[in-house]
């Protein structure tokens, strides 16, 4: 791993991490709790994945149980740089239907 490097483990990954002892996702991770690398994190996305790797067919997969899930999604919010989300801004539109589409919403 690099030296300070920052990350954000997509949901995706957090559950190949989970399923799997031996790729990729496991290792980035391990690198996470290991401190080798930091992990960049809002409250949206912890929420995410509890609600994600806690789902009856992943703790099936995984073998593990609610209580060992949270247990490891605790020591992950042990380790992580906790990002502030802010929604300031609208994405500028140049097509028309897009515009008319963010007008709508």
């Amino acid at each position: 791993m690099v030296p300070g490097m920052r990350l954000v483990l997509d949901t995706d990954v957090m559950v190949a991490a989970f399923r799997s002892d031996r790729g990729a996702s496991r290792q980035l991770l391990l690198a996470a709790l290991d401190r080798k690398v930091t992990l960049l994190m809002s409250v949206p996305l912890m929420l995410e994945y509890e609600t994600v790797l806690t789902r009856p067919e992943q703790l099936e997969h995984t073998s593990l149980t609610t209580e060992d899930t949270n247990a490891v999604l605790d020591a992950i919010a042990e380790v992580i740089e906790p990002v502030t989300l802010r929604f300031l801004w609208r994405p500028s539109c140049r097509i028309r239907a897009m515009k008319w589409f963010w007008k709508r919403r």
